[in-house]
């Protein structure tokens, strides 16, 4: 087998990932009421990452596409980009979220409980007060603080989530991400439905049936075909 076509180690968990979206298919949870639970969604996962080379082999000129794509825009980045002033901001903000209220609540509880003990022993009320004073606006700078760091972490998460449905590698809409669905694409119609469909038409079957693509030796599929091999 070609180099390019064995499923490098990277894309594991894309294959693993779409593996998993098939298995919440209403077709494949259909079939799977359909034959009254022979095999469950785990016996599934498990039957196809057995067969996970032969799957991917009928997915190889996508794949092959999407490698090469891969390489040269790998190729084309600096090899040392400048790191923008942001990016120590956005790991300095986390730390002083989580910081500055601890230490202020800190700080609150000090002040507010020599106060109100000041208070409570008759000591000159004007120090008590100012103590009572300072925590009130410890505290308060405690909640402000954690108010703001948990909009902070809200916005974080929102734009993780946007750029994680944004598309594949690279960003919607350039070459390497429309390579990227197409290989996925490709894999799951003609690789991992099928498998999974034969495997619930016969739940005896050790390979699944009617899988395509090139390298792929007929219908019991035991993987990629090797030259010289009878």
């Amino acid at each position: 087998m070609h180099d390019a076509d064995r499923l490098q180690a990277q894309d594991a968990p894309d294959f693993e990932h779409l593996l998993d979206r098939a298995l919440r298919s209403e077709e494949i949870r259909e079939a799977v009421r359909r034959t009254d639970g022979a095999l469950n969604a785990e016996q599934l996962r498990t039957r196809a990452l057995q067969a996970r080379a032969a799957l991917v082999a009928t997915a190889v000129p996508e794949y092959r596409d999407y490698l090469q794509l891969r390489a040269a825009a790998a190729e084309s980045r600096p090899s040392s980009p400048p790191v923008p002033a942001t990016t120590a901001a956005s790991g300095l903000l986390p730390a002083l979220g989580v910081l500055v209220p601890a230490l202020s609540a800190t700080a609150a509880a000090l002040f507010l409980a020599l106060g109100f003990g000041l208070r409570a022993v008759g000591l000159p009320s004007g120090f008590a007060d100012e103590l009572v004073d300072a925590g009130l606006t410890a505290a308060g700078v405690a909640a402000a603080a954690a108010s703001v760091g948990l909009l902070w972490m809200l916005i974080t998460a929102a734009r993780n989530r946007s750029a994680a449905e944004a598309g594949g590698p690279g960003g919607a809409g350039t070459p390497l991400a429309e390579a990227y669905e197409a290989w996925q694409q490709a894999l799951l119609e003609r690789g991992v439905l099928p498998f999974l469909l034969g495997l619930l038409d016969d739940p005896g079957r050790k390979r699944g049936p009617g899988l395509t693509g090139p390298g792929v030796s007929g219908p019991e599929v035991t993987g990629p075909e090797v030259p010289g091999r009878e």
